[in-house]
């Protein structure tokens, strides 16, 4: 026998060897695997771009599987693919549902401007000049960087020139809110009903002069909110989401229009 047919006739024995040991190690020692996390792993967008904090969508199903990780930790998930991931985990679903972006400003086109920029179409950019083009301290700048940041495409300009959410494309991802040189953008429970979207501290007469919509803490929503949900603190309106029923009735005696419905009800 050749030196070749030798090392061929060796190598062949081992690989039979190897093969048939692994058959027979996979009896008597099965593995551990979960037999859900190829489902799982199919509900997963399969990108595996790393936001969810894993090095990819099989190891972010393992962690699911695992109860180390949440449904929701998955930023690019659809709400109908959170919603499979639930029942694949036997979880509730609405326990899991991430949070959603929210913009609290409506001053739009109608808010008074400092002076005529024409620099760099960037809020960043816009904001570092004499306190920010807009004459309202906390309101948007409308140069819509969080617009041009999302990468979801979820943020649209309505017809009074303020940037909004589209919660049903939200991914919860945070950019925006990074985004906002101002700070106008929170992610919030998607179950929260009722917003006031507005963050201006200014004292009524400071707000008037400078916005047509903007909160003054009159305190009327206070005084018809049934349960207590809403105080007045720094001179704005906040709403306590657990505690708020949803009854609307912060929304009828708000004289600026400024409190509104969550988009998802």
């Amino acid at each position: 026998m050749t030196p070749l047919l030798a090392t061929l006739c060796a190598l062949g024995a081992l690989g039979a060897f190897f093969g048939v040991a692994l058959a027979v190690g996979g009896r008597l020692f099965p593995s551990s695997v979960d037999p859900r996390l190829e489902e799982v792993n199919e509900l997963l967008p399969g990108v595996n771009c790393g936001a969810c904090g894993f090095s990819g969508c099989l190891a972010c199903a393992a962690a699911l599987l695992e109860g180390d990780a949440e449904v929701g930790v998955c930023p690019v998930c659809t709400p109908g693919d959170r919603r499979s991931l639930s029942v694949a985990l036997g979880r509730n679903s609405q326990d899991d549902v991430p949070p959603v972006a929210r913009i609290f400003c409506r001053g739009g086109y109608g808010a008074v401007r400092r002076y005529l920029y024409e620099g760099l179409s960037d809020c960043r950019a816009a904001n570092q000049i004499g306190g920010g083009v807009t004459a309202c301290d906390f309101g948007c700048l409308r140069y819509y960087s969080c617009l041009k940041a999302c990468p979801f495409g979820a943020i649209s300009i309505d017809a009074k020139g303020n940037p909004v959410v589209d919660e049903e494309k939200c991914r919860s991802c945070g950019i925006c809110v990074q985004t906002c040189p101002r700070g106008l953008i929170t992610l919030v429970p998607a179950s929260a009903s009722v917003d006031i979207r507005c963050a201006s501290r200014y004292t009524a007469r400071d707000v008037i002069k400078v916005c047509s919509v903007g909160c003054i803490g009159c305190g009327k929503c206070v005084k018809a909110c049934p349960v207590g949900a809403i105080v007045i603190e720094e001179n704005l309106a906040r709403i306590d989401y657990n505690a708020c029923i949803s009854c609307g009735k912060c929304i009828e005696a708000c004289p600026r229009g400024i409190i509104e419905k969550g988009s998802l009800l």
